[in-house]
């Protein structure tokens, strides 16, 4: 996933253990080839940051409606 793609909100795919996290901050400079981004695991409490070439962006469908998807969260999940 390239850093310029990386919005607040977005919902990507961790290809290192294939979970669902939501992009909680900004692509911050690690090196100049890679962004450390920060995600939260659904249904976790976890956070942490990952290179940006780790994520996965989840495809328009699954996507929450703020960006541009029709994705509504699951009663009971946190």
């Amino acid at each position: 996933m390239k850093a310029s793609d990386i919005q607040l909100g977005l919902r990507v795919r961790v290809k290192s253990n294939d979970l669902t996290a939501l992009v909680v901050g900004p692509a911050e400079y690690y090196t100049s080839r890679a962004k450390l981004v920060r995600i939260k695991y659904e249904n976790s409490t976890r956070y942490e940051y990952m290179i940006n070439h780790q994520l996965e962006k989840l495809p328009l469908e699954e996507q929450y409606p703020a960006n541009g998807g029709n994705y509504v969260k699951p009663e009971g999940d946190f």
